[in-house]
């Protein structure tokens, strides 16, 4: 294994027991461990119990034999990040890894986040940045509804934060040793939405080899986020309906109910009531997730945090870098169709486009302040946003993708907003 991941240009250290395993890390910080369950002497549970002590920074995927499935997911339980069943596929294994590295990258740029902001002095909450009236009142109603057991609704537009909220809603409860497992319905092919979120027992499909927990499984005790439910099929929806009022469900080709202890956040940036109109979504399961219902704001209804927020972009990255006074009330009069993602594409633009040590306007949006279209009336907020993303894909040359990230929304949410407001590359 370590000559094949060597092979791939990955940073590999072989230990032969858990022993040795503990040994390295007190010499260095790794991003991802394969622990394998069964080893000589200290089994794969107690290395990764030990490994959460020592070097909890570490990302682990357990490897585990077909029969060992229950152990695996005991594991999750536990802090694993994943489990492979042997033998390993590699293609598989170099997937696995890369998330799990991206995971250990993001938890390093939180811990830098949370020094930064005791040594700003700057109010966060799980991450979550902003003085402003809306976000203390944001804050105030996640601590009240955190230990709930009720299923939760996050509603807000792209880029504003939704997983952020969440992520605090299950870190400020009890449920915090416990899994937080997120699931992105739109990334999901429909035909295995299913045996993800459920599971599948061997033989179920074809390509079943070997039984599978689902993700309410896995999080059992804690949280599932299940990102743009409103993508979600209506079968499924369905059977997440009875799933939260129940606890109970089945793999995909078994027979046994089981029940598990999972609580689910669910967040959408479409209007749930009109899909319900339009029969999208169901009335029952909207009602059910709508028990309690938080609303993420825009950042155009919290502009007095922008100053606060940009200056933390940017001295993340670009410490001996500043903004010029125009650029921040450039930044203060946008209106921020990608929200805070945007304001952070943005501020990372302007750091690297800007020649001296002093952002532009122009280094962030391509114009002057003050040079903006001037149509002779106030501008509608569809307006404002059409014309900013008719000049973000002109300034990417129409690659939708790279134009996605800089305004900080979704591929599919971008397509959706061309063929609303009837953008064309002419």
């Amino acid at each position: 294994m370590v000559k094949r991941l060597t092979r791939k240009k990955y940073g590999v250290s072989g230990a032969s027991c858990g022993e040795d395993a503990l040994a390295l890390v007190k010499d260095r910080i790794f991003d991802v461990a394969l622990v394998d369950l069964k080893m000589p002497g200290m089994d794969g549970l107690e290395l990764l119990r030990q490994l959460r002590n020592v070097s909890p920074e570490t990302e682990v995927i357990i490897l585990t034999g077909h029969g060992s499935t229950e152990t695996a997911v005991e594991a999750m339980k536990m802090g694993a990040y994943d489990y492979l069943t042997k033998p390993v596929d590699l293609q598989e294994l170099q997937v696995l890894l890369e998330k799990a590295v991206e995971k250990a990258s993001l938890r390093k740029k939180n811990l830098g986040l949370t020094a930064a902001v005791a040594s700003e002095n700057i109010t966060s909450f799980h991450g979550m940045l902003g003085n402003s009236p809306a976000m203390v009142r944001l804050r105030s109603l996640i601590s009240k509804v955190a230990d709930s057991a009720s299923p939760v609704l996050v509603e807000g537009e792209s880029g504003t934060g939704k997983e952020m909220v969440s992520r605090a809603l299950h870190f400020e409860s009890h449920r915090a040793k416990a899994p937080f497992i997120v699931v992105n319905c739109g990334a999901l092919p429909e035909q295995l939405m299913e045996s993800e979120l459920f599971g599948y027992e061997k033989g179920a499909f074809t390509g079943a080899g070997s039984t599978k927990p689902g993700l309410v499984e896995m999080a059992d005790g804690g949280s599932l986020f299940l990102d743009e439910i409103g993508e979600l099929p209506l079968g499924l929806q369905a059977k997440l309906l009875r799933f939260l009022e129940s606890g109970e469900f089945r793999r995909v080709g078994d027979t046994r109910l089981r029940w598990v202890q999972t609580r689910i956040i669910a967040a959408t940036n479409r209007n749930l009531k009109q899909e319900v109109k339009e029969g999208n979504f169901r009335e029952d399961l909207f009602y059910r997730l709508e028990v309690v219902k938080i609303q993420v704001p825009p950042l155009r209804e919290r502009s007095e945090d922008i100053p606060l927020l940009a200056n933390f972009f940017l001295k993340r990255n670009h410490p001996h870098k500043d903004f010029a006074p125009e650029a921040l009330a450039a930044l203060q009069e946008h209106s921020f169709p990608g929200n805070v993602r945007e304001l952070a594409n943005l501020v990372e633009r302007g750091a690297l486009l800007s020649d001296g040590e002093q952002i532009q306007a122009e280094d962030m949006f391509g114009y002057s302040h003050g040079k903006a279209m001037d149509t002779g009336r106030p501008e509608t907020l569809a307006e404002m946003e059409k014309r900013h993303i008719q000049r973000v894909l002109s300034y990417t040359g129409w690659n939708k993708k790279e134009a996605a990230e800089l305004l900080g929304i979704s591929l599919r949410n971008l397509y959706r907003k061309i063929e609303t407001y009837k953008l064309t590359a002419g």
